[in-house]
């Protein structure tokens, strides 16, 4: 089958693109609560080359299966089982989050590590008192009593959301959130990043692999552009 320099060229720049995707990935192996990215070269055919969705156009697609749990033994330290995000406010609006690393600032309200407010049901979150427990439907108990219940969310769409500072996603109005009212919290646990590091190491080396054979091919086609050209030079 015969390949012009253009289309050969798009295959190439599909290939950088989907280098940076499995080196961002990797980059955040040990990134609480990353979700790693899987990059889908087009499809206009209706076939996939590989494994994977079919897509019209080239598609980088969150993974938003879960990661392990590790313990840690703070209470502030807190992981969802099964689906759901965190709500934290930032400067910049409603943010979302499956990395549960949190703190208490000096006023005891519960915030993110970048100092972003995490979200109960009526707003950010202040304790009465540093002694509390955090239970698996996401209450703050404190003295025997619920003083507040973290928000955590659900979406009908996750892949219409977008990822932006610190681990965090973004709905533009698409992603269709709903509460769930009866989550799955782990105190004194963190998720952990969902990236395998060695299936992402074999994919870079494919990747690499593709793109020089992509590289040889053009260079391959600029030779034989050079020798027409040469030969009809002589001709005339």
């Amino acid at each position: 089958m015969h390949y012009g320099v253009i289309e050969v060229a798009k295959a190439a720049s599909e290939r950088i693109t989907q280098l940076d995707t499995v080196a961002n990935n990797l980059a955040n192996a040990s990134t609480p609560g990353f979700k790693m990215e899987n990059f889908y070269p087009a499809s206009p055919d209706g076939k996939a080359a590989k494994e994977g969705p079919i897509y019209s156009e080239s598609r980088v697609v969150t993974d938003y299966s879960q990661g392990a749990f590790q313990q840690t033994k703070n209470a502030l330290d807190l992981a969802i089982e099964g689906d759901g995000f965190f709500a934290v406010q930032t400067k910049d609006g409603t943010a979302y989050t499956r990395k549960g690393t949190f703190v208490l600032n000096r006023q005891r309200q519960i915030v993110t590590l970048s100092g972003d407010y995490v979200l109960g049901e009526k707003g950010p979150v202040t304790l009465p008192s540093e002694n509390f427990s955090i239970n698996a439907s996401g209450g703050i108990i404190v003295d025997g009593s619920e003083v507040a219940r973290l928000r955590v969310v659900g979406f009908a769409n996750p892949q219409s959301l977008f990822r932006t500072r610190n681990g965090m996603f973004r709905d533009p109005g698409q992603a269709g959130a709903k509460k769930i009212g009866n989550p799955s919290l782990k105190s004194g646990y963190i998720e952990i990043s969902n990236v395998n590091v060695v299936t992402q190491m074999v994919k870079m080396i494919d990747v690499q692999r593709s793109f020089e054979s992509y590289q040889k091919i053009i260079q391959t086609l600029a030779d034989l552009d050079d020798l027409a050209v040469n030969r009809v030079g002589r001709v005339a």
